[in-house]
């Protein structure tokens, strides 16, 4: 289990407010291999990093991201709801410019351009160490077809058995699957198929540990220092 990839969903946001650099710098600190996030296009074209396609949940504002500037957005709080006052929503820029040299990075599409996301990763040199995901097979046809040198991956609330042909067909080798959906004979197949599987989000011990047994090779949760805790007791 030395292997098992160990990435911190939205951060180390378990203990974090999700999506902010302080989410991401902890998660780093830990040790974690890979952080995931996701990102939205605001009204003026930048590309930032939040889960939901409104500000409602995780800041101190409201409204949607793409009526909104994001001069607008860094007004409001992402961290005063959790207990840590100052955040902000970050620039997925930001992300690259503080920690893209630390760590490795699951980006999951939301909703952007496919074109301005690319120019940013390569802007920063981040060819080699993002996997570009999405729950949206368009945009991963879109990323195969424009940079199909970036690994890609497709997120998916179950297992995708519609889509796994397509996927070898378009070089598409990495499965996020939400844990729930997911048993040893499910991932032992997969595997068998030639994809990566990467799970999402057993966030207990309890889960963590079973998740292991199934023999995946990634762990996406909001707990990664329980997770690099089993994988050193187990060392």
């Amino acid at each position: 289990m030395e292997d098992i990839i160990v990435v911190g969903h939205r951060g180390f946001s378990g203990k974090y407010p999700e999506n902010t650099i302080l989410s991401f710098k902890k998660a780093v600190e830990l040790g974690v291999d890979f952080i995931e996030l996701d990102v939205w296009e605001t009204k003026d074209g930048k590309i930032i990093v939040i889960h939901d396609d409104r500000l409602d949940r995780t800041t101190n504002g409201t409204g949607l991201i793409k009526d909104m500037t994001y001069k607008e957005i860094k007004k409001y709080d992402a961290g005063v709801k959790f207990g840590f006052p100052g955040e902000r929503v970050p620039l997925l820029d930001d992300v690259f410019e503080e920690i893209g040299d630390k760590v490795k990075i699951l980006i999951e599409i939301k909703g952007c351009d496919i074109n301005k996301l690319i120019k940013l990763i390569k802007k920063y040199k981040m060819e080699e160490k993002v996997i570009v995901g999405s729950f949206n097979f368009e945009y991963l046809k879109k990323i195969r077809k424009k940079i199909p040198e970036i690994p890609s991956a497709l997120i998916s609330g179950f297992v995708p058995y519609d889509y796994l042909k397509e996927c070898i067909k378009l070089g598409i080798r990495k499965l996020d699957i939400e844990f729930h959906h997911l048993d040893k004979e499910i991932v032992k197949n997969l595997i068998s198929m030639g994809f990566l599987v990467n799970t999402w989000t057993p966030n207990s011990e309890e889960d963590l540990r079973k998740v292991i047994s199934y023999g995946v090779q990634f762990i996406t949760t909001d707990r990664p220092d329980l997770l690099i805790k089993i994988k050193k007791e187990e060392l």
